[in-house]
């Protein structure tokens, strides 16, 4: 059981040095111009630098609005403090330049990564398939060896023992996605059916209730020409 450990203990501390030696050789590929956009982008990252930018700015605006005063420097940016704001501005841009060249590198190394991945990837599924072949040669042989033991022809087994090729796989992924997006447009469509029969709906209740109004107007118009006329009435009853 210790052995078993330990050696496992190897195993890992195997794959940890090779993962820090590639990493190591990535990192002493770097350029010159790389380097020192590593090194500009890891300082921008931390938080020294945000202190730095506080006690600047800090001490830029008390000079200019004088509220610290030193002979021949005080007041050199008055409000609204453009120079200042010119600075910043440049920085801004070098900074965010340095960050892409970093971002890039990283990219490449990352593409790197996933195609490391995706040939271990394929190359453990090519063993599977071929461990696969090998027992299912096994069966095979005891099947017709009269062995006591009587394994059923699996279809599954006979599917997977073929190993697909990247292209189908990716295939198989692209329309996948293009059967969602028709699916998608579908949905999208029928909201949109369902939205503008709901607006004509709302437009005929609003046109209804336009008539409604006037017919109701309409009865009130009448209702006070039947009180006139029953006003009228009585009046010439007294009389």
């Amino acid at each position: 059981m210790s052995s078993e450990a330990i050696s496992q203990s190897d195993i890992v501390k195997k794959n940890t040095v090779a993962i820090a030696e590639m990493q190591r050789k990535v990192a002493e590929a770097r350029t010159i111009a790389g380097r020192i956009a590593d090194s500009i982008t890891d300082f921008t990252g931390s938080m020294v630098f945000v202190y730095v930018h506080v006690v600047w700015f800090a001490v830029w605006i008390s000079l200019n609005l004088g509220l610290i005063h030193i002979p021949r420097i005080s007041e050199f940016d008055p409000f609204p403090f453009s120079l200042l704001t010119m600075v910043v501005s440049l920085e801004a841009i070098f900074l965010s330049t340095f960050v892409l060249i970093s971002q890039n590198r990283l990219a490449c190394a990352s593409e790197k990564r996933a195609e490391l991945d995706l040939q271990v990837n394929l190359l453990a599924e090519q063993k599977a398939t071929k461990v696969l072949e090998m027992l299912d040669q096994i069966t095979q042989q005891l099947n017709q060896a009269g062995s006591r033991f009587n394994f059923k022809p699996d279809p599954e087994v006979a599917a997977l023992k073929v190993s697909p090729e990247p292209q189908e796989v990716l295939q198989v992924i692209e329309e996948t996605i293009k059967d969602e997006s028709k699916e998608t447009r579908k949905v999208s469509k029928a909201v949109e059916d369902i939205t503008d029969e709901m607006e004509a709906v709302h437009h005929e209740v609003k046109r209804n209730s336009g008539k409604l109004n006037e017919v109701a107007k309409d009865v009130e118009e009448i209702k006070q020409s039947v009180r006139g006329i029953t006003s009228e009435q009585e009046r010439l009853s007294l009389e």
